[in-house]
């Protein structure tokens, strides 16, 4: 008797256990900054929008996004919906990020006609293709009727709509997507997107901020509709309600970037009078500011994901008429370090001004004041080592 009750109680025991993968860490020198482990029991909209569009097959609802047990789900449904015979649905990030370390742990479902992925790009979820997208990073596609194959993907959109592509390409990875969970990055830095199946790099795809577009910052995607991609056979309506079950979704920041616009601009501060100039910034569209008023300032404000030393860039954009003497003061964890930057000499680019010791979040600066020619202000970054 005593042997027949632990074996009901290992059946149950397995019953409930969430089939496992070797789960990935972040490389080294990340710190986790955002994540939703789905450890309640309804979808967190503080941290989430529910994808509302129609694409595809399918077109997605609330309704089919649910929490619980540790998991969010995303019910796969044959239902008259908005014009479609099918549902699917998904979470996008409200928070956006830039660079750093993403990764999810998922499941995919049984059954053809449905593409899920994990991705990142500008939008809320009510539309596919967000008018001011720029940066797309897929984590990772996978199309049901391929369980065992998957492809990774960076597309730089163009305002005209238009995209420059850097791609995996579809590859079999040695296992069923549906049939357990496994563990998906991507690390995107400022030249490159790396991106990892269960902590093994699978691909690296090369991403200038100055090649393709500009480096905006991306909400992150979970989403699974019905699509005919990679001549899909169409939905196997035998194999619905399906589901798709994401385990977690993190994202780990290591260093920190401040610019004159955009998300992070409330750490920027301008003294005197400053003009927008029609020369661009670190990446492709991102713009700069001018000023010939004397002392004016600019000071970039420091929001770092953790104490430690870290390398401290700043953006010098060389031009004829500028500053030849810009005073540049960084404030760190041992005072103010001082030195003077030519603006019209070398090439434009991030130059390294030191290395010094910083506090977590909201701790140290950057100040940049003007001395004779058209003081330059762009962006700085400060660039863990350890």
């Amino acid at each position: 008797m005593f042997a027949r009750i632990l074996l009901v109680l290992g059946l149950t025991l397995l019953a409930v256990q969430i089939p496992a993968a070797a789960q990935a860490a972040a490389p080294a020198g990340y710190t986790l900054v955002w994540s939703d482990e789905f450890n309640g029991t309804s979808v967190d909209t503080s941290k989430w929008n529910y994808r509302t569009d129609v694409k595809g097959w399918s077109a997605q609802r609330p309704e089919n996004v649910t929490v619980g047990n540790g998991l969010m789900t995303i019910h796969l449904k044959e239902e008259p919906y908005n014009g479609m015979a099918y549902s699917g649905g998904g979470l996008i990030s409200k928070k956006a990020f830039r660079y750093g370390y993403y990764e999810t742990r998922a499941k995919t479902n049984v059954g053809s006609g449905w593409h899920t992925s994990f991705w990142a790009m500008a939008g809320d979820g009510s539309n596919t293709y967000h008018s001011g997208r720029r940066t797309e990073i897929d984590g990772f596609e996978m199309d049901s009727h391929l369980p065992g194959r998957l492809t990774h993907n960076v597309h730089g959109w163009k305002p005209d709509g238009t995209k420059t592509t850097v791609s995996s390409g579809h590859y079999t990875t040695g296992f069923d997507t549906s049939a357990a969970f496994h563990t998906y990055g991507f690390e995107w830095a400022e030249t490159q997107v790396k991106f990892y199946v269960d902590g093994v790099l699978k691909y690296t795809g090369n991403y200038s901020p100055t090649c393709c577009t500009q480096h905006d910052f991306i909400n992150v995607w979970l989403t699974t509709i019905a699509i005919n991609l990679q001549n899909s056979p169409g939905v196997d309506t035998s194999a619905l309600p399906g589901q798709v079950q994401f385990d977690y979704v993190r994202y780990y920041q290591r260093d920190g970037y401040t610019d004159n616009e955009g998300p992070t601009a409330y750490r920027y501060a301008e003294t005197g009078t400053w003009t927008t100039s029609s020369i661009r910034g670190h990446t492709l569209e991102n713009t700069s500011r001018y000023s010939d008023e004397p002392g004016a300032s600019a000071t970039w404000g420091a929001w770092l994901p953790a104490a430690g030393t870290y390398d401290v860039y700043i953006y010098k954009i060389v031009y004829p008429g500028s500053d030849t003497g810009s005073r540049i003061d960084v404030t760190h964890s041992g005072g103010t370090s001082t030195q003077s930057l030519d603006y019209t000499a070398g090439s434009t680019g991030w130059v390294k001004l030191g290395t010094w010791s910083f506090g977590a979040g909201e701790n140290g600066s950057v100040k940049l004041t003007r001395s004779n020619g058209n003081a330059r202000a762009d962006a700085v970054k400060f660039v863990r080592v350890s």
